[in-house]
């Protein structure tokens, strides 16, 4: 008798890329500070900077999540568990100052669209926050394009388009 496969399923994963016109180091600080995180993000926070250590963000009526360190490498990577997930925070000098990468992978598909608009959200204020000014919060304005754009990834996910050997594990 044949063993049946693995299944094999999409990863989900939010990318969001910016340049700002700071140096690394400045915008080192603003992502992997405790200060500088509850600055921009506008909760507080608190983070032991090290591999193994915490963060954590209270989201007051919202909840919080925790987190546990998982990459550092001193002004080029910071990464982190974040529920389920990963969040990785990845920077390189580039031309006029700082070219951030950020991923938050493994992202459960009930809540991806509104980790995309939130994290979205969240990094808008970044810039504005490196340069002493603020902007507005867009996040339901975000929510909705992210929903309207990627909706169809998350809803409706059944396996009803497989064939019965591949729903087999």
């Amino acid at each position: 008798m044949a063993e049946s496969l693995a299944r094999i399923t999409p990863e989900y994963c939010i990318e969001i890329e910016r340049t700002y016109a700071h140096p690394v180091s400045r915008v080192w600080e603003a992502v992997t500070t405790a200060d500088g995180i509850s600055s921009w993000m506008k909760y507080e926070t608190t983070l032991e900077r090290r591999i193994g250590g915490r963060i954590f963000v209270d989201f007051k009526s919202e909840g919080s999540l925790e987190g546990t360190v998982c990459e550092w490498v001193p002004e080029r990577v910071f990464a982190y568990t974040w529920g389920l997930s990963v969040v990785r925070w990845e920077l390189e000098p580039c031309e006029g100052g700082t070219r951030l990468r950020f991923t938050n992978s493994h992202a459960m598909p009930d809540i991806l669209l509104g980790f995309a608009a939130g994290w979205h959200a969240f990094i808008d204020h970044l810039g504005p926050y490196m340069a002493g000014t603020t902007v507005e919060d867009r996040y339901d304005n975000l929510m909705k394009t992210y929903a309207d754009r990627y909706g169809h990834l998350v809803t409706g996910n059944d396996d009803s388009d497989m064939s019965d050997e591949e729903k087999q594990t």
